[in-house]
């Protein structure tokens, strides 16, 4: 996946890990992860997602989404599989946060559209703000 993260993605983890490759990141999310998915298309991976809790048996976990460049080619299909992703995720954890590039503008637009709110809190790290933002169980 690492070979074919969109810029915007790959712009968003030199910000927030700026010592650290895309694909040892990567490794990392999986391994910090209970559960991680793949969306492929035509053989190439368009998306990730993982779901990271705080402690064994909690009520949060950090969620993270990665997407590739084959992402923008199969829009609809990934707007359903990242909401029946989240849904499954809130049913086992009551609420999933994260920080977002406050600069990718579609990743904040695409928080919101699936339900997501920011709560004003800001991580600025060397070179961009991260904002907080929380998805809870209904």
């Amino acid at each position: 996946m690492a070979a074919v993260l969109r810029p915007e993605d790959r712009a968003e983890l030199a910000a927030s890990h700026p010592a650290q490759e895309p694909q040892e990141l990567l490794v990392h999310f999986f391994k910090r992860s209970s559960a991680c998915f793949v969306l492929e298309y035509e053989g190439e991976p368009a998306a990730l997602f993982g779901v990271a809790p705080d402690v064994w048996m909690g009520r949060r976990a950090c969620v993270w989404l990665l997407t590739g460049r084959r992402v923008r080619r199969i829009a609809k299909t990934f707007v359903r599989v990242a909401r029946a992703l989240l849904a499954g995720a809130l049913r086992r954890y009551e609420e999933l946060y994260n920080f977002a590039d406050g600069r990718y503008a579609a990743a904040l637009r695409f928080i919101r559209r699936l339900g997501g709110t920011f709560d004003g809190t800001v991580c600025q790290t060397g070179c961009a703000p991260f904002l907080r933002f929380t998805f809870r169980r209904k």
